[in-house]
């Protein structure tokens, strides 16, 4: 006797793997964090993180990168401070930053973000946020020096 493959437990099979792989690789972005209302995440170390942060910036509100200059190129760089005022100048986010990007769940709105890195402040003046609009903030840090 003969026996042939199922094939359709075989498509099965390939499916249900398939469908493992896109949570797997939501797996490996950092929790969301709160400060009050506003949700972030932060990390995007390595190549594989920066990435999948990338795919996720849609889904937020503000995406930050935050850059140091590192003779002629740029490198991503983590441990830098972010803050994040509203209008009227109160704080809606005080945090460090877990590696190269932030992505933050702000309401509409016109917001002042800034940037500290070895003592170095750096600042954006306005950000405009708004419903299904990515605002970007990209910070250029001069190169560290001991």
């Amino acid at each position: 006797m003969i026996r042939r493959p199922n094939t359709n437990w075989n498509a099965l099979v390939v499916a249900g793997l398939a469908s493992l792989a896109v949570p797997a690789m939501a797996a490996n972005l950092p929790a969301e964090q709160h400060e009050g209302s506003v949700g972030y995440i932060t990390g995007g170390i390595g190549k594989t993180q920066a990435q999948l942060f990338e795919r996720e910036m849609p889904k937020h509100s503000l995406a930050i990168e935050l850059l140091e200059h590192a003779g002629k190129a740029e490198e991503f760089t983590a441990d830098a401070k972010v803050k994040i005022l509203d209008t009227h100048g109160h704080t809606v986010l005080d945090a460090q930053a877990g590696g190269p990007f932030m992505l933050v769940d702000l309401p509409p709105g016109r917001y002042s973000i800034s940037a500290t890195l070895n003592k170095d402040t750096l600042k954006k003046s306005v950000v405009f946020v708004s419903h299904g609009n990515l605002a970007r903030a990209t910070f250029e840090f001069p190169a560290h020096t001991d």
